[in-house]
Parts: structure tokens; C-alpha cells; sequence
């Protein structure tokens, strides 16, 4: 049985549109041990494993209690991974010092940092945070010598905002950020030295509103909406990702492009969140201009709010846009700042049902990842697709990478009563080589011991080892 109806990730938004219940059956899956792909025509090959979080400081595989990941590449090719426990309790950060992929580059190199923004107690992490992580890594160094890395995580209230100007080792951590009330589903983004960006759902005025930092996340001015109050979308839309362009300037007055992406009805008239946009700033966040993906519109019935519609810019600062009706991933590609878009047909076409897209968008092509299954066998998988022609008809077929869950998939957030343990976070990003970097949730047990379906969820992490390189991210 599927049901499609509204959703939201943290708390609950009455607004809105998007839930998916899917009830199917499933198979034993393997989440620890290196593998290869085993369907598509990309066939790459990847270390796996789960990471741990067991011993501050030491890397290595393990088991951890965190899930709804995202992952980021610094210039230097360090590899962050942030995920969340649950507002309360914090988040968990882990890092791959000049980690690249390739042949010998394995998923259990990453070292486990610590909480960025709890305190370790023998009980567990306690802190003014743990929902809805996001990750966002500087494009300069800063006094030290290093990247800026930016963790932003939900607490009950408003959104804590950690930063780390040492590479993981130490955080400076704001519990509150002001202007930041009653919010859902923060997003950050980070250019230069100390400059970033957050945006998050309003949950009183349904719009998204933007932050800004200009002193390496120590403090944060309310700074802009994206979408316009007197839109009719500024009250039914659903939030996806906010990306900086590292690479493109509009002037050398400070100003820089950022990106925020959105599904919205495609009329005022229409309820169903049936359009993608992406919210363009030219001006540093200062104010935005919303453009619609016009090739993305679907029925009047049917949501493209499926966790969430993504965004990408490239090193050459052509935009790339992912989402899901539910059913298939489609993407869209905009040489011109989102002004015009060329839309692909269904990319994911090896599945039945399709979700949670996110793409990086490279120097030598897109790669994409998202959450597929069969109604016919059920079990839930992260699959892998490469756009190596940079091109919207590009795709080559989606390959298989790890089962990850058996059963239901809710998307309604905080409100669910089963099928939670896919969340509503993924993550893909590139190194300077070309190499894929993926995380994912997953409720699957380490080693092939059982089958997927259990209560609880942990965090996956995977890093390409053969196949199609494609290109360096913009970051």
C-alpha cells in the first residue's frame, strides 16, 4: 500500500503536502564489508562500512546510534561528515584528513570527532541541539591556516550554529541563534574565510528565511526571505538546500550567488507543491529572485516534496536541480542562473518508488544518489547515478549500491508512528580527484546478520573505489 500525502521533517507543518507510506517486502543486506556494484552501466565500486563512534579521535569502523547525515569536501580534500541524535542530545561529527577515493581508499577512515554541540557524559550526549544537521565547509582558510567548518542543528527552539576553526578538533558553539524562532529544517552554506549562510522554514509565516554570518559563525543578522511575503508561495512551499557558488562572482563589491531550492504550488490556485524553483541571490543573501523550473511542473495532485528538491552549482556555475514526485527522480540543468531550465526524463527507472534525491554538480559531470525500491521485493536501497556529458539527458543507469531498509517509509517527521529509519537527509559530494563521497541512513544490521527493518537507524558512509571519475566540486 502507498499513501502520498504532506510531510515535514522535524516538526510537524500542517501546511503542507508530502507524506509517502510505502509497505513492500525485502531481502538480508551486507552494510559493513567494501563491495562493488552490482546492476547499471557506471559500475562503480565503493568501500562501505558504518562509522563509530566509539573513542573520540580514532577512526575506523563500528557502530554508532545517529542517523539523517550529510557530508561535505574541503579544498584540502578532508572529508566531514556530520550526523544527528535527536534535539536534546546533539550532533556527531567525523573526519577523513586528505581523504581522497580510489583503489585503496577505504570507508572505515574516518575518525570520530566528538558532539560540535552537546557535552559527552557517560549517559550520553546532552545539548541544545540534535535535529536536522547540515554541513558546510569555508572556501578560504582562515588565521589558523584552516577551513571553517559549520555544523547547524535544531534544538526546541531555534537552531544551534557551531563552528570549527581547527579542523574538527574544537567547536565554538552558539545554543540560540537570534532571529531563528520557531523554525524547521535549517540549511547553511559557507563562502571564504568567515562568511556563511542559513536558511530554515518560518514556522509562524510558512516563508524561508535567511541568516547571515560575516565572523566565522559567531554571530548571526537576520538578513532576507527568499521568497517575497506577498507571494502567494511564501506560505506553501516546502524547503530544500541552500548552496553558495565558490567559483563565480557577480562583482568584486563582496557580493556573491547563492542558491536556495523550493517545491511550491505552480499556481496560486493549486494546493499540491507540483513545481520546483531555486531563489537566486546575486547580492550575498541580501535579496532574492525566485525562478521557476517550468519543465519540473507536474499535476495538479502531485507533490514534487519528496525530501527534499536539491540544488547543486558547478565550477562553472551552471545549476543543477534534483526532486522527486514520489515515484522517479528528475533533474533539471540551467546554464544561465536558473533564468532557463532543461529538465531529464526519470532518471531513476531501475526502481518503482524514489526519494530523497541529492545531487553534486562537478567540473566533469553530475553525480546523484537517492533512495529506490521495488514493490516487487521491497527492500529499500541508496542508489548511484552518473551524468558523466554534464548534459540533462546525460544519465547513465542507476546502479545498486547498498541495501539499506525492508518495509515502510514515512515522511510526515516528528508525527510518524513507523517506517522512520530512512529520515529525511542524504548526501553526496566529490574530492579533487573526481572521486564520490556518499552517507546515508540506514536500519539494516552490520555484517549481513539480518535482515533490514529494525527500530533503531545508524549512519553509512560509502567512498567510490573504481569506475567513472567524474569531477572537483565547487567548494
Amino acid at each position: 500500500m502507498r499513501v502520498v500525502c504532506g510531510r515535514r521533517a522535524g516538526v510537524v507543518r500542517l501546511l503542507m503536502s508530502a507524506c509517502a507510506v510505502a509497505t513492500v517486502g525485502g531481502i538480508a543486506v551486507e552494510t559493513t564489508a567494501a563491495g562493488a556494484a552490482t546492476t547499471g552501466s557506471t559500475t562503480a565500486t565503493f568501500s562501505r562500512g558504518e562509522v563509530s563512534d566509539h573513542n573520540v579521535g580514532a577512526s575506523g569502523c563500528g557502530t554508532n546510534v545517529v542517523s539523517e547525515p550529510q557530508i561535505h569536501v574541503s579544498r584540502s580534500d578532508d572529508v566531514f561528515l556530520a550526523s544527528e541524535f535527536t534535539p536534546g542530545q546533539g550532533s556527531e561529527v567525523y573526519r577523513g584528513r586528505h581523504a581522497r577515493g580510489g583503489a585503496r581508499a577505504s570507508a572505515c577512515g574516518l575518525a570520530y570527532m566528538g558532539p560540535p554541540n552537546a557535552v559527552s557524559t557517560p549517559v550520553g550526549p546532552v545539548g541544545a541541539a540534535g535535529g536536522d544537521v547540515d554541513l558546510a565547509i569555508a572556501s578560504a582558510k582562515n588565521a589558523s591556516g584552516n577551513y571553517n567548518v559549520y555544523v547547524g542543528s535544531l534544538n526546541l527552539a531555534s537552531v544551534n550554529a557551531a563552528v570549527s576553526q581547527d579542523n574538527g578538533a574544537t567547536w565554538t558553539s552558539v545554543p540560540a541563534v537570534a532571529g531563528v524562532p520557531g523554525d524547521d529544517r535549517e540549511w547553511i552554506a559557507a563562502l571564504g574565510a568567515n562568511t556563511a549562510l542559513m536558511s530554515f522554514h518560518d514556522l509562524a509565516t510558512g516563508d524561508i528565511d535567511v541568516v547571515k554570518s560575516t565572523d566565522g559563525g559567531l554571530a548571526y543578522t537576520e538578513t532576507s526571505q527568499a521568497i517575497p511575503e506577498s507571494d502567494y508561495k511564501a506560505g506553501a512551499n516546502e524547503i530544500g538546500n541552500l548552496v553558495i557558488d565558490h567559483r563565480n562572482l557577480p562583482d568584486r563589491t563582496g557580493d556573491f550567488y547563492a542558491y536556495q531550492a523550493f517545491t511550491a504550488p505552480s499556481t496560486s490556485s493549486g494546493s499540491a507543491f507540483n513545481e520546483a524553483f531555486v531563489a537566486v541571490s546575486a547580492d550575498g543573501g541580501q535579496s532574492w529572485t525566485d525562478k521557476p523550473i517550468r519543465c519540473s511542473v507536474a499535476g495538479v495532485n502531485t507533490n514534487l516534496s519528496h525530501q527534499f528538491p536539491n540544488v547543486s552549482v558547478a565550477p562553472n556555475g551552471h545549476l543543477w536541480s534534483a526532486w522527486s514526485d514520489d515515484h522517479y527522480i528528475y533533474t533539471a540543468e540551467s546554464p544561465n542562473r536558473g533564468s532557463t531550465w532543461t529538465c531529464s526524463g526519470a532518471v531513476s527507472t531501475t526502481t518503482s518508488n524514489a526519494f530523497q534525491p541529492w545531487l553534486v554538480a562537478t567540473s566533469n559531470g553530475v553525480d546523484l544518489v537517492y533512495y529506490g525500491a521495488h514493490a516487487s521485493n521491497g527492500t529499500w536501497a541508496v542508489y548511484f547515478a552518473q551524468n558523466p556529458t554534464s548534459g540533462s539527458h546525460g544519465w547513465e543507469l542507476p546502479e545498486h549500491l547498498v541495501d539499506v531498509h525492508r518495509g515502510s517509509v514515512c515522511e510526515l517527521g516528528a508525527t510518524c508512528t513507523g517506517g522512520r529509519q530512512l529520515y529525511d537527509d542524504f548526501g553526496v559530494d566529490t574530492d579533487s580527484e573526481g572521486w564520490a563521497h556518499i552517507t546515508y541512513s540506514t536500519d539494516a544490521t552490520a555484517n549481513n546478520k539480518a535482515s533490514p527493518g529494525g527500530p533503531n537507524s545508524v549512519t553509512g558512509y560509502a567512498v567510490q573505489t573504481g569506475g567513472t571519475q567524474l569531477g572537483y566540486p565547487n567548494n
